[in-house]
């Protein structure tokens, strides 16, 4: 390729300007007015053959000085900054290097988003009163050069002027970039120099008199072009916006079908689906995507109220741009929507370019409570549309369902597992329970009527005494059997559950251990739970720590009847203000607590353990961040006490 070649590339014209000069309108404009700067040429060249009048005014000089102001003109209107590029490649290297950078962003963003492709004929900035004087100042130099060359036809104004054609090109461009508005308003500013030359002929011009063709060919026309231009111009883009609303329901499609099958390959672990579905969002429309799911600890009929931006969550970024080109600030505005409840919608222009960063920041609901939120942000040069928020309210409500399906799966599971614990719970209840319960009472009766004929026959007491003591063994064991059958019943069964207190539980706990065991028991409460709020006795975690404090009272109290020798016992709990505290007292023989948990080998519970034993009391209680501790009493006996925190 020769020099001239690679000169004139059209490497070395932005993208934006070479698409302008192919659609339409933009293209008919181009053809308009430089054919009618070609016929003005050809007019003044061959219609004058001498250029100095009587008055010694020199119109070739004034020919030639209007045919170069509107050369250029036409020039800077049609391709503006790329011909001073390909004119000055080298002055304006670094000038140029922005441009290239800035229209290629404008090229992918306009081919991502199938933005306007019916672009107006002159360059467009950001200010619509810079636009308007760009296209005002084309319609007065147009106007002027009509008025001075009227002299060079007949009659000396308006129609008779050889750029009174090259001139409406200009209304063309008004009607074309701002519809009738803006066509008509050109046409009337044009026209005013036309009324203008004939009120006042331009210098040079000859005495005429207006006829009334010539006056009206000079002020209809432009206002016809006019109209003309800006109905094609509406039909053009009506046009063009339902290809544009095609490409984006074809792309918005294609992208919630990937987005739909990645969700339908997802796990039941909700991290492992928020990672996995943020590249199909992100993938093509957002520089960065961040997916913040609110993780609150709530039944479905008491959620806690906290504030949400005091609630946890589980969020996923994703960013294909570096932070020093888009800070990443996604946790502080997560944060600000959260606080106010609303999306957030911003662009940040950057200083010194020719784009900003575009943030846009949605609240997915469900049930009027705040679950998900998602975050884009992207370096564009305008901000996000109407188009972005539905592509994203859509995928985010997928993604929504998705996780509501993981939630209602693990309900799914929890039921299943909590009807066949219930079922065991039941089958325990009628068989084995009943049995020991049977076992239990014939014991007894054994032993009553043992002693009985213990007390009647002294010939039979000495051989009757041993069976006496082997059946009141009996009778231990299988009450024995019998509490820690109840205790598996219960270990199965849900405990606080509809209406159930703490305070119930553990009373319904203490009576059906005194029934089976014959050791006094009683429970004494300081303060009531009422003294917490609705949605805190009704979360989750007070539930844990129900359960938790159930399982260390029913731990204590088997020991204490296995192992303690006590022959009462009493359970104390106070609902504290931030805590709850519960202690088992009993007033057996005790143990060394020292000796229980130091003389012991290391694998081995102290002796007077059940189950679990210490241990497991002690780690129930600090999973939930309480505090655990067996204690002596003065008068004699052991103090159990856990502490929880709300």
């Amino acid at each position: 390729m020769g020099q001239s070649g690679k000169f004139f590339r059209a490497s070395n014209v932005p993208r934006a300007t070479l698409r302008r000069l192919r659609v339409i309108p933009s293209y008919f404009f181009l053809v308009w007015r430089w054919s009618m700067w070609l016929y003005a040429l050809i007019v003044i060249v061959f219609s004058h053959p001498s250029y100095v009048d009587t008055n010694n005014i020199n119109y070739g000089s004034m020919a030639a000085f209007l045919l170069i102001i509107t050369f250029i003109e036409t020039l800077i209107v049609t391709l503006y900054a790329p011909v001073l590029q390909i004119l000055f490649p080298r002055l304006l290297t670094t000038a140029s290097r922005q441009t290239r950078e800035q229209e290629q962003l404008r090229h992918q963003q306009t081919d991502e988003e199938g933005e306007a492709e019916l672009l107006p004929p002159f360059a467009q900035t950001r200010n619509h009163y810079w636009n308007i004087a760009i296209y005002g100042m084309d319609v007065i130099i147009c106007g002027l050069v009509m008025y001075y060359s009227g002299p060079f036809s007949n009659p000396p104004f308006g129609l008779g002027s050889p750029f009174y054609r090259y001139g409406m090109s200009t209304v063309f461009a008004a009607a074309s970039a701002f519809r009738y508005q803006g066509g008509l308003l050109a046409a009337l500013g044009y026209d005013l120099f036309a009324l203008l030359g004939m009120v006042i002929h331009a210098p040079g011009s000859t005495s005429y008199t207006p006829n009334a063709v010539d006056i009206v060919g000079s002020l209809v026309d432009t206002p016809i072009v006019a109209i003309l231009v800006a109905y094609l111009s509406n039909l053009l883009e009506n046009y063009a916006r339902s290809k544009r609303q095609e490409r984006e329901n074809a792309r918005t499609q294609a992208a919630l079908v990937h987005i739909g099958e990645t969700l339908l390959k997802s796990t039941g672990d909700r991290n492992e689906l928020l990672q996995r579905s943020i590249g199909p969002i992100q993938r093509g429309r957002f520089d960065r995507l961040t997916i913040a799911l609110i993780e609150f600890s709530y039944d479905d009929e008491h959620p806690i109220k906290l504030p949400l931006h005091l609630a946890p969550m589980l969020t996923c970024t994703e960013t294909i741009v570096p932070t020093d080109q888009l800070p990443d600030r996604s946790s502080q505005l997560i944060q600000k929507v959260l606080r106010t409840k609303q999306k957030l919608l911003t662009f940040e222009s950057l200083e010194g370019k020719n784009q900003g960063i575009a943030r846009l920041y949605l609240l997915l609901r469900k049930d009027d409570h705040v679950q998900l939120v998602l975050g884009a942000e992207s370096l564009r040069m305008t901000p996000f549309k109407a188009q972005h928020e539905k592509f994203l309210t859509i995928a985010g409500t997928q993604l929504l369902v998705a996780l509501d399906n993981i939630r209602l799966a693990e309900q799914t599971v929890q039921l299943a597992a909590d009807a066949e614990r219930g079922r065991i719970a039941r089958e325990i209840h009628d068989g084995i329970a009943q049995l020991t319960y049977m076992l239990s009472l014939q014991a007894e009766t054994c032993e009553a009527q043992a002693q009985r004929i213990i007390e009647a026959s002294e010939e039979d007491a000495e051989l009757l005494i041993p069976l006496a003591e082997r059946l009141g063994k009996m009778v231990t064991i299988s009450k024995q059997a019998l509490w820690e059958t109840r205790n598996y019943m219960f270990s199965l069964k849900p405990l606080m559950s509809g209406t159930t207190t703490l305070t119930q539980m553990l009373g319904n706990q203490l009576s059906e251990f005194q029934a089976i065991s014959d050791l006094p028991t009683q429970l004494h409460v300081e303060g009531a739970d009422d003294i917490y709020d609705e949605p805190r006795r009704h979360s989750r975690r007070y539930a844990q720590i129900g359960t938790t404090f159930f399982r260390i009272v029913q731990e204590a109290l088997t020991n204490a009847y296995k192992h303690a020798g006590a022959t009462r016992l009493d359970v104390f709990i106070r609902y504290q203000p931030n805590r709850i505290e519960v202690d088992i007292c009993d007033d057996g023989h005790g143990f060394s607590i020292h000796g229980a948990q130091d003389s012991q080998p290391p694998n081995e519970e102290p002796h007077i353990l059940s189950g679990h034993g210490i241990r497991g009391m002690q780690e129930r209680t600090t999973e939930l961040g309480g505090q655990f501790a067996i204690l002596p009493q003065p008068t004699g006996g052991t103090i159990v006490r856990a502490s929880i925190p709300l």
